[in-house]
């Protein structure tokens, strides 16, 4: 969290620097379309309610979407550039299954007494839409490299069928991204990109809606995801 924020600070500083000193300088427009693959990590916990009991689960795996970006950078300010990137489908979690029985006994949580009813299948699926970037790029002297750092934006709907008959509300997840590009030119206005970046996400909590009938306590979820990405581009600047 403190390396968020550090990172948040330096990201909104660049951008008021960038826009102010743009303002009475010449500078460079840049847009195009990106494609990337994604290797994300995330680690899960859920807590039952009524029993307290804690599911865990650790899992990896791959993405591949689209987006676009656009940029403005300031040639007096050592090509330093600001821009963002939007991707409006960018993760899918896979549809997993879950068997559950009515029980009871001590809940993990205090002890109390608790008897759930809930029996059936429980069907889970997620996706992370509207991931938007907004990054600035430092360039690297002469070496052609540029050093790109942001604060990522996006929201988390879940689309699941629980036979506890909890629902969970879509969440605002946040997160930064740190990572290096080269550009490379294609002809006099048209170049390409190729990037690679480290993406971390804020601590994910969420909370199920359906009380529990003996403790009202509810189900709730907690996940820390992040991961690696490799981009490929092309674009214009004008």
């Amino acid at each position: 969290v403190r390396i968020m924020n550090k990172l948040k600070t330096l990201v909104a500083s660049v951008v008021v620097a960038t826009l102010s000193f743009g303002a009475a300088n010449s500078f460079e427009i840049r847009a195009g379309l990106t494609g990337q693959s994604a290797a994300y990590y995330a680690s899960v916990e859920e807590t039952l309610k009524d029993s307290g009991v804690k599911h865990s689960d650790d899992a990896l795996a791959a993405f591949s979407y689209m987006s676009v970006f656009g940029e403005v950078a300031i040639d007096e300010a050592m090509g330093i550039s600001l821009g963002i990137e939007y991707s409006p489908d960018a993760i899918t979690i896979d549809k997993a299954d879950r068997v559950i029985v009515n029980s009871s006994g001590q809940s993990a949580e205090g002890g109390a007494s608790f008897t759930s009813n809930d029996t059936g299948t429980q069907d889970i699926q997620a996706e992370v839409k509207d991931l938007t970037l907004i990054y600035v790029g430092i360039p690297v002297m002469d070496t052609g490299l540029t050093i790109k750092a942001g604060y990522h934006m996006s929201t988390l709907q879940t689309q699941e069928t629980l036979a506890t008959g909890t629902t969970y509300k879509d969440e605002d997840l946040t997160g930064v991204s740190v990572g290096l590009y080269y550009d490379g030119a294609i002809t006099d206005n048209m170049f390409y990109r190729i990037e690679g970046a480290y993406q971390q996400f804020e601590d994910i909590k969420i909370t199920g809606s359906e009380a529990g009938g003996d403790t009202a306590s509810f189900n709730k979820i907690s996940a820390q995801l992040g991961g690696v990405a490799a981009k490929a581009s092309v674009g214009f600047k004008f």
